[in-house]
Order: C-alpha cells, then sequence, then structure tokens
C-alpha cells in the first residue's frame, strides 16, 4: 500500500528485542506489518469479500483470526511449516509468509458476524453475531484444529440485550475456557465446559447502564471491568454467596455488580488489562492507567487529540533493565578498539524505574507498562512506548480520501491527491514519499482535484477540480506552472487527457463540452471548444483524432484543426453514429493496431467496432460475475488488457471471441472500484475506491491466464465444458440436431439438389454461434 487507508483495526502486536510485528486491517485486507528499527515491510494479503470489522489472536502471536461482516472468519497462521521463520536446522526461510489455514464460510446465514476472538491456547473459536428485532444474537464456538464446519455448540442470547459488540477470552491460567460479551444493553460472563461440550452464559443483574463499548478481564484477579459511552466504568467480581470449585475450575463463576466509576463526560471507547494495570482509550483522544482498584495512575493525550478505537499491546513484557548504548567501531582500527576494551570502563545497565514515568500517588512509584499500539477513528496508527517517552506513528499519514491518481509514463512514480489538494508522488520501487505539493484548493467539496492526468512524455501534470479549476504542475519538481489555476468553465471538470504528442489538452466539462488547450510558450491556452454528448469515456485514434462514447448510446469522432483556421474551428465533430440500442456502453479500447474499437456495455457484453467508418464487427460476450466492465487499459507490448468491475480486476486475452477461459479476475475492493492505471515500469495495475485513503499496488502475472487457456481446449471445447454433460453431454447433441435440421430444412433446400450432411462443423460456425449467443456463457 501506497498511503493509509480510512479504518485500521490492530490485532496481534508482537515485540521482540530487535523486532516489532503488527497486523492490522484495511479494507478487506490483512495488513501484516514488521519494523526492525531501520526498514519496514507490509505483506498485504486479501481473504476477505467484505470490509474486515474484526480480528484477534492467541496468547503467542502466531494465530490470527478475521472476519468480514458477514460472509467469512479466517484463522491465519503466521509462522507456517518452519514455526518461527525459520527452516530445518534452524536457518532462515524467507519464503514463509502468513497462510489462511481455516476458512469458515457464512457462519450465521445471512446475518453479520458481529466480533470474533481466539482462546488464549489458539484451540477455540468463538465467533458472536446474528440477531435482529425479533431474536437475539448467537455465540457459536469451534475447536477449528479439528476442521468441522459446523459449530461445537451454539447458544442464542436474549433479544433485550442488543447486538454484539466484543469477545474476549479471560488470560489467567486456570480459566482460560471462560470469556465475556460486551452487548448494548448488557455485559454476558461465559464459558466453555470441554468434557460436557457445552456453552454457558450468566448474565448479571441489571444496574441501569447502556450503551456499553467493552469489557476486559482484569489479570490475575476475579474482577472484570466495562467502559460506556457516557465515561462510565463499571466493576463486576465474583459472587462470593457461591462457592467456586477451586483456582483450576474452568467452570464459569457468577459476576455481580461491585461498584461503577464516572470516570469522564466522554465515551470511553476501550478497556484493556495488562502489567496489573487497566488502560482506557476515549473520545478525547486520553489515554489512562489504573492500578486493579480503579486509582487513576498516569495519563497522556496525544497531539492530534482524535478519538481512539483500538489498543493492542505487545506480546512480550518490557525489560527491567535498558541496554547499554554502544558506540560504533571503525574498520581498521582493531588494535585501537582492544586498547579502548582495556581501558575504558563498561558501562553499566540502566534501571528502567529510573527512566519510567511516576505515577500521581505520594509515593510516585513508577508506570511500568510494556509497549503498546493505538488506533484513532481516522486511521492513524501509533507506535506507544511511556517508559521511554516514544511515540511514533506508523505509516505515511493521509487525512483525507484519494479524489485522483495517476502514474508516471517514464518513471517508476506514481501520484496521489487526496481532499485536501495535496499531490503526493510515490516511487514504486522503494514504496515511499518522494515530493509532495499543497495545492491552495477551495476547502470545500467544490474545490476538491478530481482527475490528474500525466503527459506521455513525462513533463507536464494536469489535475481538474470540480469549480472548474484546471492546476498544472511541473512533475520533475512538483511546483505550480505560471499561470495556474486557469479558470476555464464554472462546471465540474470530469476527465483530462493528453494527446499522444504531449501538444494538446482536452477537457471534459460536465456540462457536456470537451474544452481543447494548447500550449503557447510557457501556458496552455484556451483554443476551442466544442459542444456534446454526456461523455462516458475517450481515446485518442492518432495526435489529431480521438473518440468518445456516451450515455446517450452515440460514438463521436473529433478532429483537433491547426490553429491558423481560427478559434472556433480548433476543434470539430467529424461523424457521430448511434451504437447501441437499449444497452448503455461503460468503457472504450482502442485495440492494438488502431483499426479496431473494443466496447463494453452494462448489457455485459464487448462489441468491436471499425476505428473509422464505426461499423459493427463482433458482439462478444464479456464477463458476468460483478458487473459491466470499465476502464479499460492495454498491457502495453502483450496481448492482454486489464478493466475493473464493481469489485473485481479483470485481465483478459486478446484477440476476444468469447472464450470464459480468456480472462481471471481477483477481488481487489469490498466495496466499489473508482479507477485504474498501469504502469509496465513496474508491470503493476493501481487501483482506489469508494472511501480509500489508499492507494492499491498489485502485481500483473499473465502466465495463469496462459495456462488457463492452454489446458481449456479448441473449437467449441472450452464453450461445451460449461453446460452440463461437457462436448457430449444432451445439451451439445440438441444444438447439433437443430443445427443439421435447419441445414436440411427446405426452407434452405434448392429445388431437387441432392443434399449432403457432413460430419464436422465448418470453421465458420464457432464464430458464428458466439456471436449469435447460442451457448449461455
Amino acid at each position: 500500500m501506497l498511503a493509509k487507508a480510512k479504518t485500521f483495526t490492530t490485532g496481534a502486536t508482537r515485540c521482540r528485542r530487535d523486532r516489532k510485528e503488527l497486523v492490522l486491517a484495511s479494507g478487506s485486507a490483512l495488513l501484516f506489518y514488521s519494523y526492525d528499527g531501520e526498514r519496514e515491510k507490509i505483506l498485504p494479503l486479501t481473504g476477505h469479500k467484505a470490509v474486515v470489522n474484526m480480528i484477534g489472536c492467541d496468547g503467542s502471536g502466531r494465530f490470527v483470526v478475521s472476519s468480514d461482516c458477514s460472509y467469512s472468519m479466517n484463522v491465519w497462521d503466521r509462522l507456517p511449516t518452519f514455526g518461527e521463520g525459520t527452516g530445518p536446522g534452524g536457518h532462515h526461510h524467507p519464503s514463509n509468509h502468513p497462510v489462511a489455514i481455516r476458512t469458515i464460510f457464512e457462519p450465521f446465514k445471512a446475518s453479520e458476524i458481529n466480533a470474533v476472538a481466539l482462546s488464549r491456547e489458539g484451540k477455540y473459536l468463538l465467533a458472536g453475531g446474528g440477531g435482529g428485532t425479533d431474536q437475539g444474537a448467537q455465540l457459536k464456538l469451534w475447536s477449528w484444529t479439528v476442521g468441522n464446519d459446523f459449530p461445537d455448540d451454539t447458544l442464542t442470547l436474549p433479544a433485550r440485550l442488543g447486538r454484539i459488540k466484543t469477545i474476549h477470552f479471560c488470560p489467567d491460567r486456570g480459566r482460560r475456557h471462560q470469556f465475556v460479551v460486551t452487548l448494548e444493553a448488557c455485559v454476558v460472563f461465559g464459558g466453555w465446559d470441554a468434557k460436557e461440550q457445552r456453552l454457558s452464559v450468566q448474565v448479571p443483574k441489571r444496574h441501569g447502564f447502556q450503551d456499553y463499548n467493552d469489557t476486559a478481564f482484569v489479570e490475575r484477579t476475579e474482577r472484570a471491568v466495562s467502559v460506556t459511552g457516557a465515561g462510565m466504568a463499571i466493576v463486576w467480581s465474583d459472587d462470593r454467596k457461591l462457592p467456586a470449585d477451586g483456582p483450576g475450575s474452568e467452570t464459569v463463576l457468577r459476576k455481580e455488580f461491585l461498584k461503577f466509576l464516572h470516570l469522564k463526560y466522554a465515551a470511553i471507547n476501550v478497556v484493556r488489562s495488562c502489567d496489573e494495570k487497566i488502560v482506557t482509550g476515549d473520545d478525547d483522544g486520553e489515554i489512562r492507567f489504573y492500578d486493579n482498584a480503579m486509582k487513576i495512575l498516569y495519563w497522556f493525550k496525544q497531539e492530534d487529540l482524535e478519538p481512539i478505537r483500538t489498543l493492542s499491546f505487545d506480546l512480550v513484557e518490557t525489560r527491567t533493565k535498558k541496554p547499554p548504548l554502544t558506540e560504533p567501531i571503525e574498520t581498521g582500527a582493531e588494535e585501537a578498539t582492544e586498547e579502548a576494551e582495556h581501558t575504558e570502563p563498561r558501562r553499566a545497565e540502566v534501571n528502567i524505574e529510573e527512566i519510567a514515568p511516576k505515577d500521581v500517588s505520594f509515593d510516585a512509584k513508577p508506570v511500568i507498562v510494556r509497549g503498546f499500539v493505538s488506533a484513532t477513528k481516522t486511521g492513524k496508527i501509533y507506535d506507544i512506548d511511556i517508559v521511554y517517552n516514544k511515540i511514533q506513528e506508523l505509516f505515511l499519514p493521509s487525512p483525507s480520501i484519494i479524489t485522483a491518481f495517476d502514474v508516471h509514463p517514464m518513471r517508476s512514480e506514481l501520484c496521489t491527491c487526496d481532499g485536501n489538494g495535496r499531490l503526493v508522488v510515490c516511487d514504486l520501487q522503494t514504496r515511499s514519499m518522494k515530493m509532495s505539493l499543497d495545492v491552495p484548493i477551495q476547502r470545500t467539496r467544490r474545490g476538491r482535484i478530481t482527475t490528474l492526468s500525466y503527459s506521455p512524455c513525462g513533463t507536464f501534470l494536469a489535475g481538474g477540480a470540480e469549480n472548474g479549476y484546471l492546476w498544472m504542475v511541473e512533475p520533475n519538481v512538483m511546483i505550480l506552472a505560471g499561470a495556474s489555476p486557469l479558470q476555464i468553465i464554472n462546471d465540474k471538470i470530469r476527465r483530462v487527457l493528453f494527446s499522444p504528442d504531449s501538444k494538446s489538452l482536452l477537457c471534459v466539462e460536465n456540462n457536456n463540452t470537451i474544452t481543447l488547450l494548447q500550449r503557447d510558450k510557457e501556458d496552455w491556452q484556451a483554443m476551442g471548444r466544442c459542444a456534446t454528448h454526456k461523455l462516458v469515456d475517450l481515446a485518442f485514434l492518432n495526435s489529431k483524432d480521438f473518440v468518445s462514447i456516451g450515455e446517450d448510446r452515440h460514438m463521436v469522432k473529433y478532429t483537433i484543426d491547426d490553429a491558423d483556421m481560427g478559434q472556433l474551428e480548433s476543434l470539430s465533430i467529424v461523424q457521430r453514429q448511434r451504437i447501441e440500442q437499449t444497452a448503455r456502453p461503460t468503457g472504450l479500447l482502442v485495440l492494438p493496431g488502431g483499426q479496431q474499437l473494443l466496447v463494453a456495455n452494462d448489457q455485459l457484453k464487448f462489441k468491436v467496432f471499425h476505428a473509422r467508418t464505426f461499423d459493427i464487427m463482433h458482439t462478444y460476450s464479456a464477463p458476468f460475475h460483478d458487473g459491466p466492465a470499465r476502464c479499460l487499459r492495454l498491457l502495453p507490448g502483450e496481448d492482454f488488457f486489464l478493466f475493473i468491475t464493481n469489485n473485481n480486476i479483470f485481465l483478459h486475452h486478446l484477440p476476444i471471441d468469447g472464450n470464459p477461459f480468456k480472462y481471471l479476475a481477483v477481488r481487489a475492493h469490498p466495496k466499489r472500484l473508482s479507477w485504474m492505471q498501469l504502469t509496465w515500469m513496474e508491470r503493476c495495475v493501481f487501483v482506489f475506491g469508494e472511501g480509500d485513503h489508499a492507494v492499491g499496488m498489485w502485481k500483473i502475472n499473465t502466465s495463469p491466464v496462459l495456462d488457463n487457456l492452454k489446458h481449456s481446449g479448441m473449437g467449441l471445447d472450452p464453450f461445451c465444458t460449461l453446460l452440463p454433460g461437457g462436448k457430449r453431454g444432451c445439451y451439445v447433441r440438441e444444438i447439433l440436431s437443430l443445427f443439421f435440421y435447419n441445414q436440411i430444412s427446405p426452407k434452405n433446400s434448392d429445388g431437387d439438389a441432392e443434399l449432403t450432411v457432413g460430419t464436422k462443423v465448418g470453421q465458420t460456425v464457432p464464430s458464428r454461434v458466439v456471436t449469435e449467443k447460442t451457448f449461455p456463457f
């Protein structure tokens, strides 16, 4: 990922002496993040159809569970095959990427998945979801290592308790099968009886509290703490009237209300228990530390004061000693180093209690808590260590959504623009920011830059805004051109596009007008304007001619005349033809050679037109899995093109003949894709979608499509395999019988001429059958 996504859900936080590892969720992808102090590495993995809403891990941090809104739950092994990132014999194995080793589809059928959790030993998976206005939420538990698709037990909660928000297992040894479920109107304590294979829950008596946000067991105690949206903290304890079965009992101890405290007037969103401290995060951006008796010890606020949504602590405790600082050793000075070892005294270790912050009590005791990660409402991630007074923001800040982007045609660079007018140039090889520019746009929705375009020569960068401003940028130094912005019209600029020779620039406006600009010395001047249809897509045939398709089902050809013929005649329409009757075109592509145009429509068809006459040449079935094709892009130097649908990126082999084995797709967005560009420099495709604060970068691999096509067969074989029974099935036989009947029927006979029936289908028949849509592809 080249920018920060809008929403993150932090999960496993694993810290070693030389490395920090995180698992985060962004959209429908999981980000496995590692940082060794010098370099950071992010491995994005997609395994969900919808937005990931919850992730968690076991006590060791090896197994990670993730869930989306309603479709599936995945259990990931972060260190597959060889354990802790090592191969046989203890050698490092770099290819050990996280793997989804267990997937459970639609655990609550058509209902949502609200929360998931793994037990501390990683043996049990507990999920909560379902429910509605008439029925209560459900709890389901799996022994996921066994491999059963059906849960070991299911329990339905009363409908009055509301929707499930969070689930947490007890971390204490001897009580690790106990859990707490936080709902909207109540807190439920439960447990799993491994012998009886049964779930059991207990609902404490209600005390008038509402809007619960989170609950956590207090480590090494019998208590639990809940927080609410009204700034309240509710403390629960074991019911003293009931005898316990001993310290090692796994049965559920009944919890009763102990006390409540009004901590803040702001909503408290998260509570955690770690290192004998109770930690809370609230809407004021404040993190507070309490002791197990809920006495305040320490607090701090972050600079931006954004609401805190998640806290995740390291799985390794903070060391009691701070390591000594070592001086760098210069090469070639071995003798001096040896003398220094004998003469200089060894630096003593620093006691961590001396550098830790002090609490607010009269004793001023040190507050020692392991490092943790916090996530805010806007998606900012902070690595925090209060002992060493360190707060570090992870990832590239992106406070606003991405509104436009483009790829440099000559260099491995990507330029993005967000809603605040900030242009950021990223180096695709290092995945880091290279330059930036803050464009002084109007800080309203009318001033946003919604389209970006590099010139083919790479020396110009144009951005069109919703208020009709055209911003020209020098991409080599990221400064505005002298006359920027150009006010060419007061309506929204929907698209900007340079001609192949970089001498002309087209601006497509929201009022169905195309404006032509050409470079005059150091500035760009408007040379002509042409009223046209509601444009959907356009493409250049050459430096002077271009075509467009519109919502009026027409294809229009334009020509750019010489400047000396007058400003009003610099841009004119030379041809206009209706290409659809009921369908609406959605995408346009100039096929290799420049003599054919490929048009996609909303009825899931591809049509090939002659580029000069606009005559239709072929009609083929397009992929029908996920809406119509958009943003058609040709892969340079190869017989492939790419396009996007609502959620997927498709790679299609040329020429098009309706063969369903000629394309493959990957799910790229949980909501809806907005735009796509590709670069041959890195052999990658870039996309962003609705509400994204990031641009997704996908590697292009054509080998699977070629292998798929190789094994699909020749002639009619690929099409027949889609029908029940294949080529020898009843459907194919009936189609052939109908074909032969039409050949020998009297309407096709020539008097008394002798009729002969062959045993093979002619070469022209397959193309005609596909064109006429005989087969239900």
